[in-house]
């Protein structure tokens, strides 16, 4: 775990600053319109269940700063599925505001990572957890 951290901070924290964010930057509110009602209020952030996906935000300062997306099994929603390569392409496009993602590396446990063109924004795939984790570099660095 602690390795998967350094390695998805280091690869922000040496970037440049190059890019804004799609959802990732935007209001409770705006989550709350593009998501409905959270299913679960939480310290630092939002629980939503919408399309079949559980999706955890994160905030700092009222603005999005971490998307946490899982793959519910249809009828057991306390069950996952690993996300397919095109739903995890889809995600980080949805927030990457039109920036390049770019593949970073594998982690020895099978984990991915990916970090934006400017290092603004990083991402990491958990097999173990089958989510798909995106965050900004001051999300990473607080």
């Amino acid at each position: 775990m602690q390795l998967r951290i350094l390695v998805l901070v280091s690869a922000i924290f040496f970037g440049g600053r190059d890019c804004l964010h799609a959802r990732i930057g935007e209001s409770k509110e705006r989550c709350i319109e593009r998501y409905g009602k959270p299913v679960q209020v939480l310290e630092k952030g939002l629980l939503f269940v919408k399309a079949g996906k559980k999706i955890y935000v994160t905030f700092n300062e009222g603005i999005a700063d971490g998307i946490f997306v899982q793959k519910l099994v249809p009828g057991f929603e306390k069950r996952v599925l690993p996300l397919s390569a095109a739903e995890i392409k889809q995600c980080l496009s949805e927030n990457g505001c039109g920036c390049v993602w770019k593949y970073a590396s594998d982690l020895p446990d099978g984990d991915k990572i990916w970090i934006t063109n400017g290092s603004e924004l990083g991402a990491l795939y958990s097999q173990a957890t089958c989510s798909l984790q995106v965050y900004t570099r001051e999300n990473m660095l607080r």
